[in-house]
Parts: C-alpha cells; structure tokens; sequence
C-alpha cells in the first residue's frame, strides 16, 4: 500500500513539475534555431540585419497569403509558409520596429478587398506584401514568385528601405551622345523614379551631392572628363557605364581613348573597341526597308531570361533585353577585381570586326564566319573590388588625386543603342534592367551590399553531360542547314505570294518553283535525321535507364519469393528427428 501511495506522489510531483516548466519556464528560456542549409537561407544576411537595426520609425507590414486557394501549388504553399518564416525572423531582428500582420484573405472578404485594393495579384491566390508607415505612402510587393526566390530577402529589403528613404535618389546623367528625342522613353522614367541632373559633358568633377553616375558612349569624353569618372569611382561613387564600338544612333564608329582602355585595365576589364557581337540564336528579325521581308538581324539580339544572370538584381522582374550591334566585355588576368556577367550571349555568337560588318552585303555570309569562331561572350558585366588609378600623375594643371581604391562598385554594359527607343520596344525589357541597376547603384549601405542566395546546381550527371554534348553537336552541324532552309523559306515566299482562289488551284509547273519546294521539304528531313543521329546515344541510355527502372522491382520481388520458397522447401525435406 506504502509502495503505491509512493509511486501515485512521483507522479503528481512530475506532472506539476512538467506543467510548471511548460507555463513558466518555457517563454524564459532562450529559442535555439539551427540552419543547416547550404546558403543558410532561413537566416538573416549581415546587410538585413544592419538594415533593421537602423530603422528609426516602426513600420507595419502585411503579409496576405491565401493558401487555402485552389489554384496555388504545392511547391507555392511551402514558398508562401518559407517567406512568412522569414518575416517573422525580420520582426525579431527589427527589435519592435516592425509590426508583423499575417493575413489569410477569405474570397470576397474584407481582407480580399483590401489586397485587392492595394494592388496585389490574385492569379494564384495573394501572395504579396504591403509596407506601411505613418504619415507616409504604402509599398507593395504584388505577388512573391518562385523565379525570383534567390531575391527573396531583397525584395523585401527593398521594400523597408523604400519605406524609410521615401525621397527619390539622385542620379548624375554624362552622356557623350545626344539622347534628347531618340531616347525619350527611358530619359521620362529615369525622371519619374529618379533625381535626374543632366551634367555637361566637358565637366572636370563630378559634384559631391552625386553618388551614382550614369555614362553613356565614354569615348566621345575628354580626358578631364574621364579623369573626374576616375576619381568619382575611387571615392567610392557606384557609376553605370554604356559604351559602344558602334552606335547606330550616334557618331558611330568611334576613335581608339587609350585614357578610357586604361581606365578599364585598371578595372579589371578587357573592351574589344573595333569588334561587335553577332549572334545567331538570338538573332531578331527586322525589316530592312519598305515592301522587304523581315530577315535576321544577327547584330540586333533578343537577350532571353536564359541569357540573364538570375541571382543578380538587375534580372529583377525581367524576361527580355535588346541590345543593337554591341559589344563584349571579358576579365583581364590577374586582376583583384571581381568580375560577374549580367548579360550573355549563346554559345552561337562570335565577335566581327566593325569594317567587316558594315561592308557585308548579306547576313548569311556573316553566319557562316560567325560558325567557325563560336563562343559565349559577355555584354554587361558587375565589377567590384579593389582598383588603381588610371592617372597616377594626374593631369595637367591638377595635382594628383587618389591613387587606389578598397573597392569600387561598377556596371560596365557593352551597348549604348539598347537606350534608345526604336530598340526598346519590349514593355519592361531594356528600361526595366536599366532601373533595375540604377536603383541596386543608388542604394544607401548595407541594402547595396546585400546580394542574393546564389543557388549552386548539383553537379550534372552522366545522362545530363550526354545531352549538353549532343546539343552541342547539333548545333555545329546544324547552323548550316538552317540558314540553308531560312534562305529557301524566303525565296518560296518571293515566289508564291498568297493569292485568292475559286475552287480548286492548278499547281505551279515552274522548274525553280519545283526545285525550291523540294528544297524546303528535304531541309527538315535532313535536320531530323541529323537530331536523331546526335542524340542517338542518349537515347539509348535513357532506354536503359528505364528498363532497368522498369525490370529491377519485379526481378528483385521474383528473387525474394524464389529465396523463401527453396528454405520452405528445404525445411519440409528435412528428416524429421525421432524422440525416444
């Protein structure tokens, strides 16, 4: 009887020790967490956190997130709960700065209504934020998406700091160009988002209330003038620079500036003056002149995402660059800077020197020179770190200025006619990705610091090496026959002009017209069969890869029926033992 009063007491002292630990101590004891991802995603970068522990007024953030919603994935839900982890973790960091409101709108609710009304999207369901301080207007994000998730943290930095620094930021514009009418779109957007001052092109320093500078066709600048962009970006000013060994919209071809070649050296960057980039997948089609076909333009490129550097801001909200006769960028040995592509071309592309250009008659011989010397080459480019400078003596009547930087924050883009707005014709193509870097430039420490999660691919299989190199083949072999087939598409077209007709059609007896449409039809056939053969290997893999998928489960599942079936066996053969 002693023994179980004694066991019934234990027990109501843990219960009341359990209870006491869960309703008292547990708020007091500190919360561990442990992020053991590669790019510690779920904790907060050293920029973010500087960035909360500067905010000076609280702000009011509303995170909608209808995850109850039909139309939203599963992949979407766990982007949706992953950015509210992360808000969380802001209020926290923020230290009673930043008030947290999470919101699962209901349709045709109020809370609905309200996301609607600021402006948040609901193809998917609302999955969006809006920043609010007092006094002040609201920011929003319209909807999170899973393309931008290595800019998560970003966005909603940017989204703070747009709530704490209202006033727009000023921007020095030095153009070496007229870019009065020609360039009207852009130059009314840099206006609308920015403090815009128009400096001289013959100025010898740039005023110290400019921070960021944009330049634009440096080599139509004095060496005074590049000695003040010098100097500005060794004092630690971020500048964005457009040059162009043509412009279709300026002087044109320019001469040779040793003083902006050395610059560049000092920055880490080769420039190729009198070469410009074509490029045969990106290619786009223009017409030539009135009543002509369209044909591919292999100087005038449409830059896909693919083309893009996704984990960098200036990707952000974009699907499509244009870019006219342009150039390239590549990084020099040796050099401390650090030197990252924004915009490439495909592995079709070749560097043509200007002369050759302007004298080729035709595009397609242009193709075939471009076939034999294909390669990736970089048209922007993000240089950071540190640099010398290009005048260590100065210039005349000025002493010498600073000689070397820690760092330098520079955004090099080897086109100027992608300003202009016959070639920014894509709503938020070229003016997005130049807001984009302008906004990234113009930002106050730490949010300009702050880069995004860059997510490393696993390293690729056998399978998928297979693939690269028998696209790879193709596209050797097959640039050839696709030009051949383009060329006869556009003679065809030339020959058969579209027609009105009653009934039936008498067909064509013209020889030639007969030899084109033989043309035209063998063409692909050959592009198949020489796709087939490229691929054949994979193929077979891949037809491996699924037989063995296929027959191993039911083999093994065999194999183990078979093993217990023979020891059944052997256990009924057994002599059975005789007890006496």
């Amino acid at each position: 009887m002693r023994s179980t009063l004694r066991t019934g007491m234990t027990l109501v002292v843990i219960f009341l020790l359990f209870l006491a630990l869960n309703l008292v101590w547990t708020a007091k004891l500190p919360e561990l967490r442990w992020d053991f991802t590669q790019h510690k995603i779920h904790t907060l970068s050293p920029p973010t956190q500087d960035l909360l522990v500067s905010l000076e007024v609280p702000l009011d953030l509303y995170y909608f997130n209808a995850h109850n919603n039909p139309k939203r994935t599963y992949a979407l839900n766990r982007y949706g709960k992953r950015i509210e982890d992360l808000l969380r973790e802001y209020e926290k960091a923020a230290r009673g700065m930043i008030n947290l409101h999470l919101i699962e709108p209901a349709p045709f609710s109020e809370d609905a209504y309200k996301a609607a009304l600021y402006g948040l999207d609901d193809q998917t369901g609302f999955l969006g934020l809006i920043g609010n301080r007092a006094g002040h207007g609201a920011q929003r994000i319209g909807a999170f998406s899973l393309d931008r998730e290595p800019l998560l943290e970003y966005e909603i930095n940017h989204l703070i700091y747009q709530l704490q620094h209202p006033e727009p930021r000023t921007i020095g514009l030095l153009s070496g160009l007229d870019m009065g009418e020609s360039a009207g779109r852009l130059m009314g957007e840099l206006q609308r988002h920015f403090d815009l001052i128009n400096l001289e092109p013959t100025l010898e320093q740039v005023p110290a209330s400019i921070k960021t500078l944009m330049v634009v066709q440096p080599r139509a600048l004095s060496y005074r003038t590049l000695y003040a962009i010098d100097q500005f970006t060794l004092r630690g000013g971020r500048l964005l620079m457009f040059i162009d060994p043509i412009s279709e919209y300026g002087a044109g071809a320019l001469p040779t500036n040793s003083r902006l070649d050395e610059m560049l050296t000092a920055w880490g960057i080769q420039v190729f003056p009198d070469k410009l980039l074509i490029d045969h997948l990106y290619a786009s089609s223009v017409v030539t002149g009135p009543g002509k076909p369209a044909v591919r333009h292999p100087a005038r490129l449409n830059l896909p995402h693919e083309a893009m550097n996704p984990s960098d801001i200036s990707s952000w909200k974009l699907n499509t660059v244009t870019v006219s006769s342009s150039g390239a960028l590549s990084p020099r040995m040796k050099s401390r800077t650090t030197f990252t592509p924004l915009l490439q071309s495909s592995w079709q592309s070749a560097l043509l020197e200007t002369e050759r250009f302007a004298s080729a008659l035709k595009f397609d011989a242009l193709t075939d020179e471009m076939s034999q010397h294909a390669q990736r080459h970089t048209l922007a480019a993000r240089i950071e770190g540190p640099a010398y400078s290009a005048f260590p003596n100065g210039i005349k009547g000025q002493p010498p200025g600073l000689q070397k930087a820690e760092r330098i924050h520079v955004v090099v883009v080897a086109d100027t006619d992608l300003l202009m707005d016959e070639v920014s014709t894509a709503p938020g193509g070229n003016m997005m990705f130049i807001l984009n870097t302008l906004d990234n430039l113009s930002m106050l420490e730490p949010l300009a610091s702050l880069r995004p999660r860059v997510v490393t691919n696993p390293a690729p299989s056998a399978l998928h090496t297979m693939r690269d190199r028998a696209a790879q083949s193709y596209r050797e072999k097959a640039t050839e026959l696709e030009r051949r087939l383009q060329r006869t598409e556009r003679e065809w077209q030339l020959l058969t002009p579209p027609t009105t007709s009653l009934g039936t059609q008498a067909v064509d007896p013209n020889t030639q017209l007969q030899a084109l449409n033989k043309e035209r039809l063998r063409l692909p056939m050959e592009l198949h069969a020489l796709k087939t053969q490229a691929y054949e290997s994979v193929h077979r893999l891949e037809l491996m890869i699924k037989l063995g998928l296929i027959v191993t489960v039911p083999v093994t599942l065999c194999l183990i029926a078979w093993g217990l079936w023979l020891r059944q066996q052997r256990h009924r053969t057994q002599p059975r033992s005789l007890l006496y």
